[in-house]
C-alpha cells in the first residue's frame, strides 16, 4: 500500500472513528483527558488514530523518524493496543502493550496480510481482541513492570538495614527513599531544570546514578528538593536528618542498579532505562501503593488494591455525572481509607479537567493558573489512611497530578501546596482525632475502599467495634427501629455507617465493601439498620468476576467485592426508595482486552422496602430476576422447612469432632479404635459411605459445643445424615445416610434420628440436597455459592425447603444399591445416570412445576452454574447460534403463544421474522392479514447484509459506562404494524428463561400503550 488513506478504506473506517491530528479541530471530536490530548500532539504524533468509546484503539504512523524512540513512547503511553505503521509501502502491526527488552521495539504482529483483523466491524465487536487477547496480556503492559521492579528494588533494600532498626522505621525509609527516587526521575523526563550546588540544569538519569555513588550528597539533594524556598515545597515524603543515617549506604547502589536497568538479582532485569515518566500515567504511579505496603501488612490491615477500571466507574457514576450537569468545580471529596490516594488523584483530575473547560482562555504558563490548580487541590481533596506510606503516597500522587499540567519552565517555579489539612494519618473510628473538624465541611461525596477484615481474637477491642457500642448507646431507638449492629466486627460494615458522620443532606457516598456485607446470615441486623437509616442508590456486585477484576490482588483466596452507592437518609423514611442492582458477570469479553460487559438481564431495579422484609432477596438480585423472586417465594408458601421438620421430629443437627481449637482440648479416650470416616479420601459420596478400615487415634479434641463440655457421642452412632460442609461445583450438596458407628470431623454436619421409623425425613432430605432443586436453592439463596467459596452453612441447610417424597425408602435404596454398584465394579454398568439425575426423577415430581420453573430451573443448572463456575464446555453459551438451532424457534414460540390469539380474533395474524447473522440477531413481531400469512416462523440469514443495519445496531447497543465497562443493551421497539429486538448472537441470551423476562416486558409496554391510547 502506499498511503494510510488506502489503510483506512481497506479498513473499513468511518469518518467519526477516525481523527486525524491534521485536523485542527480534533481536539473537539474527542472527550480525552488533556494529559491524553497533549501526549498525542505533542509525544506520540500519529497521523492519525482509530477513536471508538473514548480509547485511541489504533495509532496511524507514515514513515516515522526515530522509531525506536515512538516504539518506547507508544508502550509508556499505555492506552493504545494497536500501533500501525506504514514505511515506504511496507505495512507493519505493533502491540502498544509489549516492548521487547532487548531489542527495546513494540512487538510486531503482523503485516499487510494481518490488516483484515483490524477492520471496524471486527474491531466494535471485539474479534479482534478475542483474537489477539494473549498478545494484548496485561503481563506485557509498562505498569506491571514498573510495579513489579520497585516492589523488587524495595525488598532488597529492606532486606539491607540491621536487625536492631524498628520495621516501622525501615518500612518508612524504603518507602521515602524509593517516592523521591520516582519524583527525581520524572522531573529528569520531564527536562525540569533542578538547582543544586549553585546550577540550574536538566539532569539526565546518568548524572542522578553518578549523584548516588555519594549518599551524603544524594541526602542534600533531597532536602534541597523540599526546601520551601529554593524547592518545591511540600511535605513529599520526608526524611529527618538523623533517619538519613538509619539508612544502609547499599540501599543507594539498590536504586542505581535500579536506574541503570541493570540484573537486579535472581534474575530480575530493571527496565528503567525504558520507563519514561513524563509519559506514564500519574495514576500507575499511585498503585506502587499496592507494592509498597506489602503481603503482610495487607493481610493484617485489610487493605486490597483499587483496580482503575472500578475506580473510573465509580467517579464516572458520581462525580463525572455531578460536573456533567454543573460545570461546578467546588466538589468536596472524603477518602476515609485513602490508601494510595487513586479516587482523590482522579477526582482532582477531572475537577482540573472541568475548570480548563470552563476557563478556555486561560494561560497554563501563569501564576493565575497556579494558583487555580492549587485551589482546587486544597479545597476539594481530603484523606484519612492509618498507614502513613499510604498517606506519603496519596499527598505524592496528588502533587505530581498538578505538576501534569504544568510544562517543564512552570514546574521548575512551582511551590507545592502543604496539604496538611487535608491529609490525616490516623484511624477513621477515633473520634477524638483532628480530622473529625472534617464533619463541618459540606461534602459532596465520600468515596474509596475501606479494609474487609474481621476482628477475629483481638486481646484489645478493635476501635471500629468500640465506635459501634458507642453509638448503640448515643442513639435513641423507637421500640420498632432496628438498633445498630455489625455482624461477625466486618469492618467494612462499621466504614459503611461512620460514613454517616462526614454527611450532610446532599452529601453522596461509594464505597467498596466485601460482598458478604450483603448475604452473611451474621449480617441480617446489620442490614435492617443499613436499610432503615440509609437510601442505597445503587449496588454494584463483582462477586461473580472477582477473580477478573482483582487479578492484581496480593491475597490468593481473593475476596468478592461490591461498590455500595448510597446516602445518610437523617431520619428520613426510605421504604419507598428504588434501588438499583447491577451484577458483573462472566463473559466472552473477559478474555477479549480486560473489558467487562452487562446484559440487560444483570441490571435490576428493586424497591427499598421489598429488601427489608425479604432479607433473602439479596442473593436472588445476583444471579436471577423477578420470574426467580416468584419461583422461590411460592416454594416457601407451599412447603415447610428443613428447620421446622428436624425441630417436630426431635432431631439432633450438630458437627462432628474438632481435632484442635488453639490450646483448649479435652479428652475422648471412648473413642480411640472406632472406625473413622475420612473425608478427604472421599469415604463420604452422595448417598455412599465407603466403609474403611481406618480408625480415630486422637484421644484429645478441641471443644465441639461448649467449653468442657463432650461430643454428642450418639451423633456417631447410626442412623444419621451426614452432610459436607463444601459442596460441589454443580452445587449440589455431598450427603448420605450413615447406617453404622463412625467417627467423623467437624467438616461434617449429622442429622441423627432416634430410630429408623425416621429415615424417611432423612432420605427425604437426601434426595433433595443431591438434586437440581438443592443447586438452583444455593444459586439464588446461598451466602458464599457463587459469591466466594461453594459451601453450605447449617442455617442455609434448616432454612430449605423440606420436600417429602412418596415411597422414599425404596427409591432411595435403589439409588444407594446402583452406587455401590458403580463404586465396586468399575466400567461394567452400561447405563451411567448421575445422583442428581436420579434425584431429580423423584423431587421434581413433587414440586408441581409450571413450565415456566421447569425453565428457570433449567437455565440455572445448564446456563448460569456451568458459566459461573466455569465447567468444562462452558463457553459454548457464548457461541453464535446456527440458523437452524432450535432455540430461537422456541424463544420466538413464547411470543406467539402469548400474541398469537389475540389477533386471531379479528382476522390477523402473528408472525415472527428471525434475521440471523453471526454477530446479531434480530426477531420482527409482525401482525399480517390472513391472505399474506405462509408460516409462524421464517429464518432469513443476513450474515451478508450490506444496508449498514447491523452495524449500526452494533453502535445502538452498546453504551459505554467506562473505557473498561460496557452495557451491552438489546435494541428493541415499535412500528405501526410490529415491534422488534436485536441481541447478540449468544446462546444464553436467547435461552426461554430469557424469553419469558423479554414477553413480559413487551407485553407490560403494549398495555401501557393502549392504556394511554384510551385516556388520549
Amino acid at each position: 500500500m502506499k498511503t494510510l488513506e488506502e489503510i483506512f478504506t481497506r479498513l473499513n473506517l468511518s469518518k467519526d472513528a477516525l481523527i486525524r491530528l491534521s485536523d485542527e479541530k480534533w481536539e473537539k471530536k474527542v472527550r480525552f483527558p488533556s494529559r491524553i490530548s497533549r501526549l498525542l500532539k505533542n509525544n506520540i504524533k500519529p497521523a492519525a488514530f482509530f477513536y471508538f468509546d473514548n480509547k485511541p484503539l489504533i495509532l496511524f504512523f507514515e514513515n516515522p523518524k526515530d522509531k525506536n524512540a515512538l516504539h518506547q513512547a507508544i508502550w509508556n503511553f499505555n492506552e493504545s493496543p494497536i500501533a500501525i505503521i506504514l514505511e515506504k509501502g511496507v505495512v507493519e502491526i505493533f502491540n502498544g502493550f509489549k516492548l521487547l527488552k532487548e531489542e527495546k521495539v513494540l512487538e510486531k504482529i503482523g503485516g499487510f496480510d494481518k490488516l483484515n483483523d483490524f477492520t471496524y466491524f471486527e474491531l466494535v465487536t471485539g474479534k479482534t481482541w478475542g483474537k489477539y487477547r494473549n498478545e494484548l496480556s496485561d503481563k506485557n503492559r509498562v505498569d506491571y513492570n514498573l510495579l513489579n521492579n520497585i516492589k523488587f528494588a524495595r525488598e532488597l533494600i529492606l532486606a539491607e538495614f540491621f536487625a536492631d532498626v524498628d520495621d516501622k522505621i525501615k518500612t518508612k525509609l524504603t518507602n521515602a527513599l524509593l517516592g523521591k527516587t520516582i519524583f527525581v526521575r520524572y522531573l529528569i523526563d520531564k527536562k525540569v531544570k533542578i538547582s543544586f550546588d549553585d546550577k540550574s540544569r536538566t539532569w539526565t538519569n546518568d548524572d542522578f546514578c553518578e549523584l548516588l555513588n555519594n549518599h551524603e550528597k544524594t541526602n542534600k539533594f533531597f532536602n534541597r528538593l523540599a526546601d520551601p524556598d529554593k524547592g518545591f515545597n511540600g511535605n513529599l515524603f520526608p526524611i529527618e536528618n538523623s533517619e538519613y543515617e538509619q539508612i544502609p549506604i547499599t540501599a543507594y547502589s539498590i536504586i542505581k542498579r535500579l536506574l541503570k536497568s541493570e540484573d537486579m538479582g535472581s534474575g530480575q532485569f530493571s527496565l528503567f532505562d525504558l520507563y519514561d515518566f513524563s509519559i506514564i500515567p500519574i495514576e500507575f504511579i499511585s498503585n506502587v501503593y499496592e507494592s509498597f505496603i506489602g503481603v503482610e501488612n495487607q493481610a493484617k490491615d485489610g487493605a486490597y488494591y483499587t483496580p482503575l477500571f472500578l475506580v473510573d466507574y465509580i467517579l464516572s457514576e458520581t462525580i463525572g455525572k455531578r460536573l456533567a450537569e454543573t460545570n461546578d468545580t467546588n466538589c468536596k471529596t472524603l477518602d476515609p481509607a485513602c490508601g494510595s490516594g487513586v479516587f482523590l488523584v482522579e477526582t482532582l483530575r477531572k475537577l482540573i479537567e472541568t475548570y480548563l473547560l470552563n476557563n478556555k482562555d486561560i494561560k497554563r504558563d501563569g501564576d493565575n493558573f497556579k494558583s487555580a490548580i492549587k485551589k482546587i487541590a486544597e479545597d476539594n481533596i481530603f484523606g484519612i489512611d492509618k498507614d502513613e506510606s499510604a498517606v506519603q503516597i496519596a499527598r505524592f500522587s496528588v502533587y505530581l497530578t498538578l505538576l501534569d499540567y504544568l510544562d517543564p519552565p512552570e514546574i521548575e517555579t512551582f511551590k507545592f501546596p502543604k496539604l496538611s489539612g487535608n491529609f490525616f494519618c490516623d484511624d477513621f473510628f477515633n473520634e477524638n482525632a483532628p480530622f473529625n473538624r472534617l464533619k463541618e465541611k459540606e461534602f459532596s461525596f465520600i468515596l474509596g475502599n475501606p479494609p474487609w477484615m474481621r476482628g477475629k481474637n483481638e486481646k484489645k477491642t478493635p476501635s471500629y467495634v468500640k465506635y459501634i457500642n458507642d453509638r448503640q448507646k448515643k442513639e435513641k431507638i423507637e421500640k420498632e427501629e432496628p438498633i445498630v449492629e455489625i455482624g461477625n466486627k466486618e469492618i467494612a460494615q462499621a466504614f459503611l455507617l461512620r460514613s454517616g458522620d462526614f454527611s450532610k443532606e446532599n452529601t453522596k457516598c461509594a464505597l467498596i465493601v466485601t460482598s458478604k456485607v450483603l448475604y452473611n446470615l451474621q449480617g441480617k441486623d446489620f442490614r435492617k439498620y443499613f436499610l432503615h437509616n440509609y437510601f442505597i442508590e445503587r449496588v454494584f456486585e463483582m462477586a461473580p468476576v472477582r477473580r477478573e477484576i482483582f487479578d492484581k490482588s496480593n491475597d490468593k483466596a481473593i475476596a468478592p467485592a461490591c461498590a455500595l452507592f448510597f446516602k445518610y437518609a437523617i431520619g428520613q423514611n426510605t421504604d419507598k426508595n428504588f434501588i438499583e442492582h447491577i451484577a458483573l458477570k462472566p463473559s466472552r469479553f473477559f478474555s477479549m482486552f480486560k473489558i467487562f460487559t452487562l446484559s440487560r438481564n444483570d441490571v435490576k431495579i428493586v424497591q427499598q422496602d421489598r429488601l427489608k422484609k425479604y432479607d433473602w432477596m439479596w442473593k436472588v438480585l445476583v444471579y436471577g430476576s423477578y420470574l426467580d423472586f416468584n419461583f422461590i417465594k411460592r416454594l416457601y408458601d407451599d412447603f415447610d422447612t428443613v428447620g421446622n421438620i428436624i425441630n417436630q421430629e426431635q432431631i439432633v443437627f450438630k458437627q462432628g469432632i474438632k481435632r484442635k481449637d488453639g490450646n483448649k482440648q479435652i479428652k475422648v479416650s471412648e473413642l480411640i479404635g472406632k472406625s473413622f470416616l475420612d473425608t478427604q479420601k472421599k469415604q463420604l459420596q452422595p448417598f455412599m459411605v465407603v466403609d474403611s478400615t481406618q480408625k480415630w487415634e486422637n484421644e484429645y479434641v478441641g471443644y465441639v459445643y461448649k467449653e468442657n463440655e463432650k461430643p454428642y457421642i450418639e451423633l456417631f452412632q447410626p442412623y444419621s445424615l451426614l452432610i459436607t460442609g463444601g459442596i460441589f461445583k454443580d452445587f449440589t450438596s455431598n450427603a448420605a445416610v450413615n447406617k453404622k458407628e463412625r467417627i467423623f470431623t467437624s467438616s461434617v454436619r449429622a442429622l441423627k434420628i432416634k430410630d429408623d421409623k425416621q429415615l424417611d425425613v432423612l432420605y427425604s432430605i437426601n434426595s433433595v440436597l443431591c438434586s437440581s432443586v438443592f443447586s438452583y436453592y444455593m444459586l439464588n439463596l446461598g451466602a458464599s455459592s457463587g459469591i466466594e467459596r461453594e459451601e453450605s452453612e447449617d442455617a442455609e441447610i434448616e432454612n430449605m425447603w423440606y420436600i417429602k417424597i412418596p415411597n422414599i425408602l425404596l427409591e432411595a435404596s435403589k439409588i444407594e444399591e446402583y452406587e455401590i454398584q458403580k463404586n465396586n465394579i468399575k466400567n461394567v454398568i452400561v447405563e451411567n445416570i448421575s445422583v442428581k439425575e436420579r434425584c431429580d426423577t423423584i423431587v421434581l415430581s413433587q414440586l408441581k412445576l409450571s413450565v415456566e420453573e421447569k425453565i428457570l430451573l433449567d437455565y440455572a443448572n445448564n446456563i448460569t452454574i456451568p458459566i459461573q463456575m466455569r465447567h468444562k464446555g462452558y463457553e459454548r453459551h457464548f457461541l453464535p447460534i446456527k440458523l437452524d438451532d432450535n432455540t430461537l424457534t422456541d424463544y420466538a414460540d413464547l411470543f406467539i403463544d402469548r400474541f398469537a390469539s389475540n389477533f386471531g380474533k379479528i382476522g390477523k395474524r402473528f408472525i415472527v421474522e428471525i434475521w440471523h447473522t453471526q454477530q446479531i440477531i434480530g426477531m420482527f413481531f409482525k401482525v399480517i392479514s390472513d391472505s399474506e400469512y405462509k408460516q409462524n416462523i421464517s429464518l432469513i440469514d443476513k450474515q451478508k447484509d450490506s444496508s449498514g443495519l447491523f452495524q449500526k445496531v452494533t453502535q445502538l447497543g452498546t453504551e459505554r459506562i467506562t473505557d473498561k465497562l460496557f452495557v451491552q443493551k438489546d435494541v428493541r421497539g415499535f412500528e405501526k404494524d410490529y415491534f422488534y429486538i436485536f441481541k447478540p448472537n449468544e446462546k444464553r441470551l436467547w435461552h426461554k428463561a430469557i424469553g419469558y423476562l423479554d414477553v413480559d416486558e413487551f407485553s407490560d409496554a403494549i398495555l401501557k400503550e393502549a392504556g394511554k391510547n384510551n385516556h388520549e
